[in-house]
């Protein structure tokens, strides 16, 4: 018995030997995983999961900053060198970023990767996001004189940084990373470098969040409308086409200008149902108006958001459904669209073209677009801003500026629109410098299509058997 005893005893001593053992071993595996969980194996640095963890005491101690730090253009070094040399290129970006805060020139803080070429950088705080705008182009100070190479090509590199800071700007890890991200990309879209969080422009705020549904309510209850403003030959004779500008009829605010209300929609998933209803409206106008004899073209704005694959999509389906010929429609893109994805809006204008659809850079010299970004990019026409326009006559550098686009753009092969023509005198020196095309308000105003049609009629600019020759006035 004792024998059965003291066997029996054994055995227990020995299974619990093992689950103490498998339990360590257990626990090691977990530990490690967590580990590497908490570090980018690429780089080194710790990850998205880390940084909730460094962020969380912050937080609760009274605050704290974070940078969020986006590369530009990284997409394309992928695409041309491959995805090791993009792999390179973060080590050494990680690198720089790191020497940068540590050697006192930036954010006395800690470095994170996030994932692809998204970097943060965590201040302990408290602090206020004008307080980051410093160290944070130090940073990008830090990343334009680096010795950056892939695959033995040397690069130029540069980046947007958000910044956001607790508890102003969010309470919460996740709150402080999103208006941080909000705050990023609004740096990339306007080329700023730098951007602070901004609850005003967050399309994700409860104030915008609260107008999107009223656009939403405003497109289903036909509450918006579409204005026509004319584009006239150089000259003034002929009526070559109208520009589609949507307004909204607010049932108790009256007619409100796209100002007031576009830049949270195309901050928004909701700009390309509103770029799609703007566009069919605006054809089955023009189309209307061709039955009646009056044969134009129709211009309509697309913004950065939606100058991708799902644009053509819609392209499509309003010229199917308007039967509207390609040749006639004019899509206007901003300096802004081309700016922030250059490769991205090549592809998508050389779609366009293919499909037989004009394309038109707006607002150019409003931004910093050179006619150097246009040689690549297959547009049809350029529409000189109106900044340069409203003083031609009364400053003499604006005419250089103009005169030399103008020259520089039809030696490219492509037709220059002045807009913001308000005076006769703007309107004669445009014509003398070679123009193509003119509108503003010393012609028209956006029109409601009935008041836009009665414009054509009295002006005489409709064909013939609809009008008479436009005459221009000799005075303002």
């Amino acid at each position: 018995m004792d024998a059965v005893w003291t066997a029996w005893a054994a055995t227990v001593v020995v299974t619990v030997a093992a689950v103490v053992a498998l339990a360590v071993l257990v626990r090691q595996r977990d530990r490690a995983r967590l580990d590497a969980a908490r570090t980018d194996p690429l780089t080194g640095l710790g990850t998205r999961r880390a940084l909730a963890e460094h962020l969380e005491p912050l937080l609760r101690r009274g605050g704290a900053g974070l940078l969020l730090l986006d590369l530009d253009g990284f997409r394309e070094v992928n695409d041309s060198l491959g995805h090791a040399a993009g792999d390179d290129l973060l080590v050494q970006v990680a690198d720089a970023l790191v020497r940068t805060v540590r050697g006192g020139e930036g954010p006395a803080g800690r470095v994170f990767r996030l994932g692809g070429d998204e970097f943060a950088v965590v201040v302990p705080g408290p602090c206020a996001a004008r307080d980051l705008e410093v160290p944070a182009k130090r940073l990008l100070a830090g990343l334009s004189v680096g010795a950056f190479h892939a695959d033995t090509v040397p690069l130029d590199l540069s980046g947007s940084i958000g910044l956001a800071a607790a508890p102003a700007d969010g309470r919460s890890v996740g709150e402080l990373l999103q208006h941080a991200d909000v705050a990023m990309y609004a740096a990339k879209r306007g080329r700023l470098g730098v951007a602070r969080y901004d609850r005003a422009t967050d399309p994700h705020s409860a104030a915008n969040l609260e107008l999107l549904g009223q656009v939403r309510r405003a497109m289903e209850d036909d509450q918006l409308v579409v204005h026509y403003q004319p584009k006239v030959s150089g000259d003034g004779s002929r009526l070559l086409g109208f520009e589609a500008l949507v307004r909204w009829d607010h049932p108790e605010r009256g007619l409100l200008a796209p100002a007031e209300f576009l830049p949270p929609v195309e901050r928004s998933h909701l700009v390309h149902a509103l770029t799609r209803w703007v566009m069919i409206t605006a054809l089955q106008q023009a189309a209307r108006w061709r039955a009646q004899g009056l044969a134009t073209s129709m211009a309509v704005n697309v913004s950065a958001a939606t100058l991708d694959e799902g644009l053509l999509g819609i392209v499509e389906e309003a010229l199917a459904l308007t039967r509207w010929p390609a040749a006639d429609l004019v899509l206007e893109i901003t300096e802004t669209a081309v700016i922030e994805d250059p490769a991205g809006a090549r592809r998508t204008v050389q779609a366009l073209r293919e499909r037989g659809v004009r394309v038109a850079v707006d607002d150019f010299g409003a931004g910093s677009t050179s006619l150097g970004h246009l040689r690549g990019l297959p547009v049809h026409e350029l529409k000189i801003d109106r900044q340069f326009v409203a003083e031609l006559t009364a400053h003499p550098e604006d005419e250089v500026i103009v005169s030399s686009v103008i020259a520089l753009a039809h030696r490219l092969g492509l037709t220059v629109v002045a807009e913001g023509v308000e005076t006769v005198a703007a309107a004669d020196r445009l014509n003398a410098l070679g123009c193509d095309e003119l509108q503003g308000f010393f012609f028209a105003r956006p029109l409601p299509a009935d008041q836009a049609m009665a414009w054509v009629r009295a002006e005489g600019m409709g064909g013939p058997g609809v009008d008479t020759p436009l005459v221009v006035p000799a005075t303002e």
